[in-house]
């Protein structure tokens, strides 16, 4: 799979829909989180998520030239999309990324785990993930890769929180599917999205395994 094509998925992610973040001090505003270690943190979303120790953690330089290699794959000639694109990557917070082997490994293919969160708190209509994933199938229908979804939205529980699910296939040879599952939920006026990307049952266990442990923290009612 090529380099860019790695990232399309991080870009579909944080091109649905308009939202902006920015922060000053930690859980007061929303911000990029911190790294300690193999944790990532996010004061602001309450989130705490492990990941494998030999996992290897995207900069940011890096998840950033990867997205804009995505962009140009994903819109093509499409202009309106991409402009789109543009708008939703510069108000939305990549929190972290990471893959299984380092870029560029001699593999079939490098599982990746990518979380964002987008502000969402000025569309009254987006109060759930499934409302958002709503948007998010039918920008992944309107570009030019092919994808296939097989089956609902469905609801899992992670730390007590609901997330809605979207799985969304793409056939990158007769006998290679790459399959990738969007879990989303809204926290704080964002939305708190993970992104898994997988060749195999057995890849796609691995990833499910950092968010079975993950930890959300409860949220005060308003």
């Amino acid at each position: 799979m090529r380099y860019g094509v790695l990232y399309l998925w991080i870009v579909l992610a944080t091109s649905v829909l308009f939202g902006l973040g920015c922060g000053k001090k930690a859980g007061d505003q929303m911000d990029a989180g911190r790294l300690e270690g193999s944790v990532y943190h996010n004061d602001y979303l309450g989130l705490g998520i492990t990941l494998p120790a030999d996992w290897h953690i995207q900069d940011p330089q890096s998840v950033q030239e990867g997205v804009e290699t995505g962009e140009k794959i994903i819109a093509g000639r499409n202009e309106n999309m991409r402009v789109a694109m543009e708008a939703g990557k510069s108000k939305t917070v990549n929190l972290v990324t990471a893959f299984k082997h380092p870029m560029g490994a001699p593999v079939a293919y490098n599982p990746q785990i990518n979380c964002v969160a987008e502000d969402v708190s000025h569309l009254p209509g987006i109060q759930t993930g499934g409302d958002y994933l709503f948007h998010a199938r039918r920008l992944l229908e309107s570009g030019q890769m092919k994808f296939s979804f097989p089956r609902d939205v469905y609801i899992e529980t992670f730390s007590g929180v609901e997330f809605h699910v979207l799985t969304a296939e793409l056939a990158l040879l007769p006998t290679k599917v790459v399959t990738n599952e969007y879990y989303a939920t809204v926290r704080k006026g964002y939305t708190l999205l993970f992104i898994l990307s997988y060749s195999t049952p057995e890849e796609r266990t691995e990833l499910r395994n950092i968010l079975t442990a993950m930890t959300l923290t409860s949220l005060a009612k308003p």
